[in-house]
């Protein structure tokens, strides 16, 4: 067995974020490798090519995870993460570190899904789904790491709705729009921080 200790340690998941599938199998260590990372561009904001769907904190600090989608034309091309580790306190806080990570839709319907975060063995947030044929509705699944100690997760389903006007938008399944996710950490005494209690406003009414 595994000393206590070391345990812990492989259980600890930092995270911000988001979003989505249930676990059925062990996932290959080659997905649980960071997400390759693209040019920043906006920052948190609409552009050309992307939409700002949710902004998403945290309960173990005050970094900032901007959830969007990259467009081709109105078409839904890939999953955007933006995030911010936040540095300073009081007035004089600021944004550094950004760094943004795409997920295209092939991965995001592949059999695994999509890692969008977590450690290597300890996979935290995956997301997984298929576009509607119409391509104006993606329906997901969010599997969130809930007990790193015993590899326990749980998920809720979600939506990418585009609407008549082709603005895009995430639906929780009781039928709300979210545009505030906030991950609340699961902690246990001397061990720390062991998984995600839940992802408000995504998995639960906002």
């Amino acid at each position: 067995m595994y000393p206590i200790a070391l345990v812990a340690r492989r259980a600890r998941v930092f995270l911000l974020l988001p979003i989505f599938w249930v676990v059925a199998t062990s996932i290959p260590p080659a997905l649980a490798q960071p997400a390759r990372q693209v040019s920043s561009g906006a920052v948190c904001n609409n552009s050309e090519k992307v939409q700002l769907l949710a902004k998403i904190s945290n309960t173990r600090d005050n970094d900032v995870q901007c959830l969007g989608i990259k467009l081709d034309g109105n078409a839904f091309e890939a999953l955007r993460i933006e995030t911010h580790r936040i540095v300073g306190a009081s007035d004089a806080t600021i944004a550094d570190h950004v760094k943004v990570t795409e997920f295209p839709v092939a991965e995001i319907e592949s059999r695994q899904g999509a890692v969008l975060d977590g450690a290597q063995g300890h996979n935290a947030v995956i997301l997984q789904g298929h576009a509607s044929p119409s391509g104006r509705n993606v329906e997901l699944v969010t599997s969130y790491l809930y007990n790193g100690l015993t590899g326990e997760y749980r998920s809720c389903r979600v939506t990418l709705d585009q609407s008549a006007d082709a603005a895009w938008r995430l639906v929780n399944q009781y039928n709300e729009t979210v545009s505030n996710i906030v991950v609340r950490t699961r902690n246990v005494p001397l061990l720390g921080t062991i998984g995600i209690a839940n992802l408000d406003g995504a998995c639960t009414r906002t």
